[in-house]
């Protein structure tokens, strides 16, 4: 190399420092100054991007969804919140971007929409002649019907039955009273040989049974793909315009909706009060409930109605018996626990308002958040945290999801 290319690439070198340090040293722009006074940022997105766009408008009324807006609110509780927690810190969030989430948890039906039959939930339903049940059971005297077909597999047994399914508000679901058949073992010893049967009988199923339920035994991983295929899917459908996605919403979008402006233990009404009545949780016992509300007859120490449906309920618009908190979202105590986005860690033990928080950057469980139809008011209120293993189904967890920005 000669002494003037040596020259001339020193020069170069030091221009570029030159200009890192112009950058680096300069004036912070206004949205960074807002940035430093505010808190700490954990998700930006650059430009601007309309959640009311008519494309989005048109997916939220398809599929049931309400627009929650930007703002701030307290997240966790205060240290004399009746239930409270120890992982509970209060601190101030803001929610820089507004977002649509599901006005209901996730339904078997919208879980089922696009698999395939073989990984499909909920027992298949089937119009039998008297003559086809007394094929199935091996003796005579049955009266034909609908009947959804189980195998159970519980104490090994492997026993088929037949039980009576009626039609009702647009879904099948077992009869109040329902008659119920077992199915001859020795003929039908498996679910595949019986399916055979019918198939070979012409016979079809007319659906399936309790799809309006919320989805459960779904677990963290499962929920992420379903919300991953489903952004895919619209977005070949030319639906859903980049870069929104369906996606699980954050410890914190979830609070802020669950809140729909309240600092209570719960986002319905006043947030006061939160019991079998108002919920889909077990009110059966006077301590599971929580009553805040000034001189009710409850708060005096007088009479107390338990409640307590000990089941799940099918998700409809137009029936359904618990009311929505402030923002018209349903269910978001008690009914299902729900799957958030973020690993479970701590709340930051300091005085700074969190800009659209997403959780630890890494973690062994993630968040569930809302509480269950068996878990009492304590256990169900709008700062109540969950963790699980992202492997987990319990009996107890489904989802609701989000349609907004993507996050990290």
């Amino acid at each position: 190399m000669t002494q003037c290319s040596k020259i001339s690439h020193q020069i170069k070198f030091l221009l570029f420092l030159l200009s890192l340090f112009v950058l680096g040293c300069g004036e912070p722009s206004d949205h960074q100054t807002k940035r430093l006074d505010q808190g700490i940022t954990f998700f930006e997105m650059p430009g601007t991007h309309k959640v009311n766009s008519p494309a989005l408008v048109n997916l939220a009324k398809k599929e049931s969804l309400v627009l929650v807006p930007s703002g701030k609110f307290l997240m966790g509780s205060p240290d004399d919140e009746v239930g409270r927690g120890v992982d509970e810190e209060l601190s101030e969030v803001e929610i820089t971007q507004a977002f649509w989430i599901k006005k209901f948890e996730v339904t078997r039906a919208e879980w089922n929409e696009f698999l395939p039959e073989s990984r499909k939930i909920g027992s298949l339903v089937y119009a039998l002649s008297s003559k086809s049940i007394e094929t199935m059971c091996g003796s005579s005297g049955y009266t034909g019907g609908n009947f959804s077909i189980a195998q159970n597999f519980e104490r090994d047994s492997t026993d088929i039955s037949l039980t009576e399914a009626v039609f009702a508000q647009g879904s099948w679901t077992t009869a109040k009273k329902p008659r119920k058949y077992k199915v001859k073992g020795e003929k039908f010893q498996d679910m595949q040989t019986l399916k055979n049967f019918l198939k070979s009988q012409n016979i079809k199923t007319v659906g399936r049974l309790d799809q309006m339920l919320p989805l459960t035994h779904v677990s963290y991983s499962q929920v992420v793909a379903f919300c991953w295929e489903k952004t895919q899917r619209e977005r070949l459908s030319k639906n859903l315009p980049s870069p929104f996605v369906y996606r699980l919403p954050t410890e914190a979008e979830w609070e802020y909706a669950c809140r729909a402006g309240t600092s209570g233990i719960c986002g319905i009404g006043e947030g006061n009060y939160l019991s079998g009545e108002n919920a889909n949780i077990d009110g059966s016992v006077r301590g599971y409930v929580i009553d805040q509300r000034p001189k009710t007859e409850f708060s005096l120490g007088s009479s107390f109605t338990p409640f307590w449906r000990k089941e799940l309920l099918p998700l409809r618009n137009d029936t359904h018996p618990y009311p929505a908190n402030n923002w018209g979202l349903y269910d978001m105590h008690g009914s299902v626990m729900e799957w958030c986005y973020d690993f479970y860690g701590p709340y930051p033990d300091d005085d700074l308002t969190r800009i659209d928080p997403i959780g630890p950057i890494r973690g062994s469980r993630r968040i569930v958040r809302g509480g269950s139809f068996i878990r009492t008011a304590h256990l169900c209120r709008s700062a109540t945290r969950w963790k699980y293993e992202a492997s987990y189904r319990g009996s107890e967890i489904g989802f609701r999801y989000v349609l907004g920005l993507p996050l990290r």
